[in-house]
């Protein structure tokens, strides 16, 4: 429903006392300064909002093994933003600098939001045009030599704006917001590259190593095809929900089933989970109906023979799609994590930066016993690959480089 407390962000005009009034609301709320226009002009109102996080639903994986059923990821990633308010004197088609009316952060921006051109009850006015454009996931702030930190707006010099984002990837500053000597400017991006993970079990490992005589590992490389792994979290997700079917011995299961009549006692249908119990073979675990082949033989009295053919995730793949190919330009991690995926540092900001060290607040709780890792790929992490490490919790990085 749209209404003024369900607004992310947006411009209530009022008129106290007969003079229209300009203000930006922020989650709701009047926040900022407040703009009073003038009558007979032209005026150009901005929004610019910056999410941290690119994916905000993560894909969901299912294993069915012997101690049951597991989902991996399809959870909801809450993220926070950036959002600056800004309006602009366009009157006779000349633009005039932007005022900005609120520049600041909000820590929860929605997944997906409507977008409403007006909202009123009763409003007089025209509107020349509305307009929505995708300036991609960046956002630049700078802080001049003893001042405070300015958020530099990108776009058109039309627009008034401080820089531009290049197709080769390159930051270029307009001549007339040039940053001064000394000033510090922060860059926050998101670029693409081939979403890996690399997993390991190590209690299975310790049980299939016949008591230490021979190695107990097995390793599988490949790429998931469906449902898509759209970053490494996806692909970590896919990797624990592929162990849940690699490390039980009760996850291989296949086999048919033949019956008379089983219409009598309830259907059949390819994806039901049937409890299978055969004593002889040791086995008693659900595994998953793939299909379901029916022969009649008379209709009088009714006679339908059933083949069923069932099997579990491992012996024959349903919910995870694979293939063994994998592109060429992957990098593999060169070591496997035994510890479960944790979460991306979607609130990490920079808070000092000299001309000898860069200090970095992840703004979270370690986990028990571990820490942070700042690196220069972000598929490079884990022990063994320290050539690419820059710096770690409790300490700082040191331009070396």
């Amino acid at each position: 429903m749209i209404n003024v407390a369900n607004c992310l962000a947006g411009f209530q005009i009022t008129q106290p006392g007969g003079a229209t009034v300009i203000s930006p609301l922020v989650n709701g709320v009047v926040s900022g300064s407040s703009f009073s226009p003038v009558a007979g002009h032209l005026y150009a109102l901005r929004l610019r909002i910056s999410c941290n996080e690119m994916q905000r639903v993560l894909q969901s994986y299912n294993s069915i093994d012997d101690t049951g059923t597991h989902t991996y990821g399809g959870v909801y990633l809450s993220s926070g933003g950036n959002v600056v308010l800004e309006v602009q004197d366009t009157t006779g088609g000349v633009a005039s600098s932007p005022v900005i009316l609120y520049s600041g952060s909000v820590a929860n921006a929605p997944a997906a939001m409507t977008v409403a051109l007006i909202n009123s009850a009763s409003l007089q006015c025209s509107i020349a045009s509305f307009e929505i454009s995708q300036q991609g996931p960046v956002w630049v702030v700078s802080t001049p030599p003893g001042g405070g930190a300015v958020v530099r707006r990108m776009g058109t010099t039309a627009q008034g704006a401080d820089c531009r984002v290049e197709r080769t990837g390159r930051l270029r500053f307009y001549s007339t917001t040039i940053p001064a000597a000394g000033e510090l400017i922060a860059i926050s991006y998101r670029t693409s590259h081939r979403a890996v993970a690399r997993l390991a079990n190590a209690q299975s490992i310790t049980q299939e190593s016949m008591n230490g005589q021979l190695p107990g590992t097995a390793a599988w490389m490949g790429t998931v095809t469906s449902p898509a792994a759209r970053s490494s979290m996806d692909c970590e997700n896919a990797a624990s929900a592929l162990l849940d079917l690699a490390t039980s011995r009760a996850a291989a299961w296949r086999g048919r089933y033949s019956a008379w009549n089983m219409q009598d006692q309830g259907d059949v249908w390819p994806g039901d989970v049937l409890a299978v119990t055969a004593p002889s073979t040791g086995l008693n675990a659900d595994l998953v109906v793939r299909a379901v082949e029916i022969e009649l033989s008379c209709t009088v009295p009714g006679l339908a023979k059933y083949v069923v053919s069932f099997a579990n995730d491992w012996a024959d793949a349903l919910a995870i799609k694979t293939s063994t190919t994998v592109p060429a330009d992957v990098w593999l991690p060169q070591q496997s994590e035994t510890t479960p995926p944790l979460a991306n540092l979607a609130s990490l900001s920079v808070t000092g930066v000299s001309g000898s060290a860069i200090q970095v607040s992840a703004n979270a709780t370690p986990p028990a016993n571990g820490g942070f890792e700042v690196r220069r790929r972000d598929w490079a992490f884990g022990p063994g690959t320290n050539s690419d490490l820059v710096l770690q919790s409790g300490g700082e990085f040191h331009n070396s480089t």
